[in-house]
């Protein structure tokens, strides 16, 4: 718990998204949280950093737009070569889906902040021993999963990286897969497109495995707190009990507060997801909407290689990496479904046994 407690505007169940939006907001896909209006005024250090920090926002968006339309162009003048076409068209359609999410993330970025600080309220932070350990695994995993799919994308694209330089010093021409308004046959041209193509990838493949990681972590964060009100639901007679020897009151009246207790908590997940759906929805829409046109174009070149050459290696973390990113969703929105089903069946038993 001390660990996933450090940092001092962290609760445990707001610990489980810290390491995401710090990685986030290092890559420019995400605006720093709005300055509270009833505290006191910011000093000067805090005004130039904050603008300083949206500027590296606007960069990173007009980088990877860049990109995008470098992208867009090579394609359209290698249209009729469909082995060159489907070389561009998987990252391509890739960064596409990552700045529709980048846009979101920094459009929306007050929302977000809100979302997040959500979770430092009582009601998603309780004080006995089993439910901390819940928020305590929630944010471990999440910090796991974060390092983990961010950490294959960096990889997958520094072997993308390692690739032409290869080729270029074995005397291979290198034509990198989008469009240059200028030739690189000389080391030092070639290095500049090299280093350019490798932060922009890199950038992108790091940012869009985190905002999906970030997404599925708010989305388990609400599959934990449904646990959380399925035990307050079994437990609930038991808890009145000791309340009533603790503070002297009725018992009826001790579960009644109780009672009303979880259903405020209910709420105020379910005010949650609804946002995370009104926030994320149309990103993640347009993300399965091309996430099958992108496996189709990878496998398409993968075909095409060489299974011991580590080329083939670097598509497969890629398929890994586009799977894994449908797959998150999927997996943690049936999460929930499953235990909103459970705790709903849990309610209901403790409502016939209250009836007897």
């Amino acid at each position: 718990m001390r660990t996933w407690a450090r940092h001092k505007r962290a609760t445990l169940a707001g610990a489980c998204v810290v390491s995401l939006l710090r990685t986030l907001r290092c890559c420019g896909f995400c605006r720093l949280p709005p300055m509270a209006g009833n505290g006191p005024p910011p000093s000067l250090f805090t005004r130039i950093a904050r603008a300083t920090h949206d500027v590296y926002c606007g960069f990173a968006l007009a980088v990877t737009s860049t990109y995008l339309v470098q992208e867009l162009i090579y394609a359209y003048l290698e249209r009729g070569d469909m082995d060159t076409l489907a070389r561009v068209m998987f990252l391509l359609l890739c960064h596409v889906t990552s700045i529709a999410k980048q846009i979101i993330f920094m459009v929306r970025a007050s929302r977000i902040a809100k979302l997040v600080q959500d979770f430092d309220d009582m009601a998603y932070n309780p004080k006995e021993t089993t439910r901390k350990n819940l928020l305590i695994k929630r944010a471990q995993g999440a910090s796991r999963l974060g390092t983990a799919y961010a950490g294959t994308a960096a990889l997958t694209c520094a072997l993308w990286t390692i690739f032409p330089f290869l080729a270029r010093l074995g005397g291979t021409r290198v034509n990198f897969a989008l469009w240059i308004p200028f030739t690189y046959y000389s080391w030092p041209e070639f290095f500049i497109v090299l280093l350019y193509t490798h932060y922009v990838t890199s950038l992108v493949g790091i940012a869009n495995t985190t905002m999906d990681a970030f997404i599925a972590t708010i989305l388990g964060q609400c599959k934990t707190q449904l646990t959380i009100l399925k035990m307050d639901f079994e437990s609930l007679a038991e808890r009145a009990n000791e309340r009533a020897r603790e503070t002297g009151e009725q018992v009826s009246a001790a579960a009644a507060a109780l009672l009303v207790r979880c259903i405020k908590h209910h709420h105020k997940i379910c005010d949650t997801s609804r946002e995370v759906q009104a926030i994320f929805g149309g990103a993640v829409l347009l993300q399965f909407g091309i996430g099958g046109w992108i496996l189709c174009m990878a496998a398409y070149k993968i075909v095409g290689l060489s299974v011991a050459s580590l080329e083939f290696v670097s598509m497969v973390m890629f398929l890994m990496c586009i799977l894994t990113e449908l797959f998150l969703y999927c997996y943690y929105g049936n999460e929930v479904a499953v235990e909103i089903i459970k705790s709903s069946y849990t309610f209901y038993a403790m409502l016939r046994q209250t009836q007897r």
